[in-house]
């Protein structure tokens, strides 16, 4: 029987069977492999077994799924074919008894990056409108650097006169 060994962000490595009929797999409670992470679509994928062969279907999913890194829709999956929904990793594994499959560094590393940070690793933004970004201005982060130095250098010389001309 084939299963999916999952790498949760928890450092758990759960394993999940798979049913020789369609596993839709999100982020929702309905799902039958429910993945509780925001890089998770709430339906993300579908795993089907048709004609003696594992097929794996994206069912439009924002951050999408990857086999063996590539972002693929469809694929039939393969003994040991790493299988990433968002930011989860996987190892689908067909045979059985096989051992715990480490995920490589690379993969581990990701996820832990992507969580470490509010976006998915792999986002990418749909939006029309490019991200403002602002360049820095050296010469002028010195020049007002230097006229808040002044101020204040200005403001002590001040306060040393006033004192020295107050009546004691």
């Amino acid at each position: 029987m084939a299963n999916l060994q999952i790498y949760l962000p928890d450092g758990t490595h759960p394993i999940h069977e798979l049913p020789e009929e369609k596993l839709n797999v999100g982020r929702l409670a309905g799902n039958e492999l429910h993945l509780q992470d925001a890089s998770v679509s709430s339906h993300h994928a579908e795993i089907s077994f048709e004609a003696g062969e594992w097929h794996l279907h994206d069912v439009g999913s924002t951050n999408g799924t990857f086999v063996n890194g590539e972002r693929l829709t469809d694929a039939v999956l393969r003994h040991g074919d790493q299988v990433r929904f968002g930011v989860i990793e996987t190892v689908f594994n067909s045979e059985e008894n096989q051992p715990d499959q480490p995920l490589p560094e690379s993969s581990t590393a990701a996820v832990q990056a992507a969580h470490a940070s509010s976006r998915p690793l792999t986002f990418m933004s749909s939006s029309p409108i490019p991200k403002n970004v602002r360049k820095k201005d050296l010469q002028a982060t010195a020049l007002i650097g230097a006229a808040v130095v002044g101020l204040v250098v200005f403001g002590a010389a001040a306060f040393l006169v006033l004192q020295m001309v107050a009546p004691a």
